[in-house]
């Protein structure tokens, strides 16, 4: 087995996160010992220090880094031919493949310049021709049985847009505008396939065409609000991936950072009623609770507010009369078990 830790949305430089919470949040990872680490983007490299930081920290570790170039990384002064000049003289191509024991892992960036904009909207979510170009020649190498791991910054799939009531123009820098011409490069592909994304600092789960799309929260939560405990913006601790590659299988976690590995929910108030909030939850799976001595099925997730602007879609209503501070939850995807635990309620 090979293992992948995806951490994406640095924000070193801006609001509350900052270096010094991501020097710890490397030593975590560290400890994990991956076989290969995934930087998701969004390292702020525009601003000054930030890719140097990073550099330096990453100089010891005893494992592969590849890297990602978020929106926060672009030259934004320059021309679409340069706007990704900082982010290859530090890191290499915007494109990479490797083969880890059995599994493909490939970074792709997702990212068009809109130099027409000089703050969050100079990025438009694309795959370029030149980029899609790369992915059909890489793939054409290898070997289609095999785990593919596909990491993206902008998501190919996602939900966030709809839940935000966002416009057309929002909505394209949100969500790849071309997203089924790259899909479609994967509709051969026999193994299994994971795309990891970055960009909108929350977890969803999304299953398309047999292709296993996972949002993943930040490693800064909500850089511009809420101080040393951000979280993300669908109320899940900030934190990173865990991907566990091998024999043919993919499984997925999700590590809160500075944290228990135990913690993986709680349990919250929202307009009067209990919800259980399964911070990695996919709505695809069966969720109970061991409730009066027996396991009871939830009902299905629905799109919950979690605050004025944003609805999150891994809150599962909790039975009316369950006031329990601790409950017991286990989940199953497809039939297969997964083990959850004890989960507290929020105070």
């Amino acid at each position: 087995m090979s293992r992948i830790v995806f951490a994406t949305d640095l924000h070193l430089t801006e609001g509350h996160g900052g270096q010094d919470a991501f020097a710890m949040d490397l030593r975590e990872i560290a400890a994990l010992a991956p076989d290969l680490l995934v930087l998701g983007g969004d390292v702020c490299l525009w601003e000054s220090g930030a890719g140097d930081h990073l550099q330096d920290l990453l100089g010891t570790l005893p494992f592969k880094v590849m890297h990602l170039m978020g929106n926060h990384d672009t030259d934004r002064l320059g021309s679409a031919a340069t706007f990704d000049r900082d982010f290859t003289s530090r890191f290499g191509a915007r494109n990479d493949h490797i083969e880890l024991g059995d599994t493909h892992v490939i970074t792709l960036n997702t990212c068009r310049l809109q130099p027409e904009y000089d703050d969050w909207r100079n990025v438009r979510a694309e795959v370029c021709a030149d980029d899609l170009i790369w992915l059909e020649t890489t793939l054409a190498g290898l070997t289609p049985d095999l785990p593919l791991l596909v990491f993206v910054h902008i998501p190919l799939a996602t939900t966030y847009p709809e839940r935000r009531k966002a416009d057309r123009a929002t909505t394209d820098v949100w969500r790849v505008t071309n997203a089924d011409v790259v899909l479609e490069q994967f509709s051969s592909w026999s193994g299994p396939v994971v795309i990891g994304q970055g960009h909108l600092h929350e977890n969803e789960h999304l299953h398309r065409d047999g292709m296993h799309l996972v949002s993943v929260g930040s490693v800064c939560g909500r850089w511009w609000q809420q101080g040393k405990q951000t979280r993300c913006t669908d109320n899940s601790p900030r934190g990173w991936l865990i991907a566990e590659a091998g024999g043919g299988l993919v499984d997925l976690a999700y590590r809160a950072a500075q944290a228990p590995p135990t913690w993986q929910g709680e349990i919250v108030m929202i307009d009067g009623s209990l919800w259980l909030n399964l911070f990695f939850g996919d709505p695809a799976e069966t969720v109970e609770i061991c409730w009066d001595t027996e396991w009871v099925a939830l009902p299905a997730p629905g799109s919950v507010a979690v605050d004025d602007t944003f609805f999150s879609v891994h809150h599962w209503p909790l039975p009316p009369d369950c006031a329990a501070d601790t409950i017991e939850v286990r989940t199953r995807m497809r039939g297969l078990p997964r083990a959850v635990g004890v989960v507290h309620r929020l105070r």
